[in-house]
């Protein structure tokens, strides 16, 4: 098994078409419940229920506001790296660069549900 180096080394000789074709995203059929919980977002996006650059916006105001202060701070730790996520998957889904559904978009969407399940233990505080 070759090391490392001399691995980068064997691959210097790359063409840059090929350098764009290594980097690009593969299309491959997403499940379902990915392709649900996608357009849930997107349709919220798309009507300006929820922004992705003011992550307050993902709130349930009522549920978030008679939340023990602990677990607001809980919500409040994760909110600006949850719109960042948000807001590639949404880049993702809607550029025309991007295939519509990715291995690469299946795990955003994935690490997102698992941040929302964490901190929806005990209580519903998002809108998606």
């Amino acid at each position: 098994m070759p090391d490392f180096t001399q691995s980068l080394q064997a691959n210097q000789n790359i063409s840059e078409q090929q350098q764009e074709q290594l980097g690009k995203s593969s299309a491959a059929k997403m499940s379902a419940e990915h392709e649900q919980f996608l357009n849930a977002i997107l349709k919220l996006v798309d009507a300006k229920e929820i922004d992705v650059v003011k992550p307050e916006s993902f709130l349930k105001r009522d549920v978030y506001d008679a939340l023990p202060e602990e677990e607001q701070n809980r919500v409040d730790q994760s909110l600006i790296t949850m719109a960042t996520l948000l807001s590639h998957i949404v880049e993702f889904r809607k550029s025309r660069f991007t295939p519509d559904e990715s291995p690469e978009l299946a795990s955003m969407i994935d690490h997102l549900w698992q941040m929302k399940s964490r901190i929806e233990e005990k209580y519903d505080v998002f809108k998606f």
